[in-house]
């Protein structure tokens, strides 16, 4: 796992392995508290992002495990704007499917306040946008 901060931005490369989440999820918290940020809007945070960078990881590179999933976090101000990159293959939403899979983009929608997924041909970029809660 490669990546780095620079002021106010926070960069993470992220290899298609599973076993890189919580590490990454640990590294984003710790970043997000030395900001400042409060602990509710860490919490959501960490929830959205996880699920995008699994998505990423499970779907984007389901037959490329050498592929590199970017995280890049960006305070402004009074929001947080989070990206999560793949180079892996666009899969469109299933509407037929039944079981407790597919959840994540509602997941994210409900605790962020902007969630959008663009996919391509070239792959899949998840966006999402987190205005803060007030300090004090």
């Amino acid at each position: 796992m490669t990546g780095g901060t620079s002021g106010r931005v926070l960069t993470i490369d992220l290899p298609a392995d599973p076993g890189r989440l919580a590490p990454t999820r640990e590294r984003l918290r710790g970043w997000l508290h030395a900001h400042g940020i409060g602990e509710w809007d860490v919490e959501t945070v960490l929830i959205a992002t996880g699920e995008a960078c699994a998505n990423a990881i499970e779907h984007g590179y389901r037959f490329a495990p050498d592929g590199i999933t970017t995280l890049r976090v960006e305070l402004r101000d009074d929001r947080l704007e989070i990206e999560v990159r793949d180079h892996g293959a666009w899969r469109p939403a299933d509407g037929g499917d039944e079981s407790d899979r597919g959840r994540g983009r509602l997941i994210m929608a409900r605790v962020m306040d902007e969630a959008t997924i663009v996919g391509t041909p070239e792959g899949t970029c998840v966006r999402l946008v987190k205005r803060l809660s007030p300090a004090g």
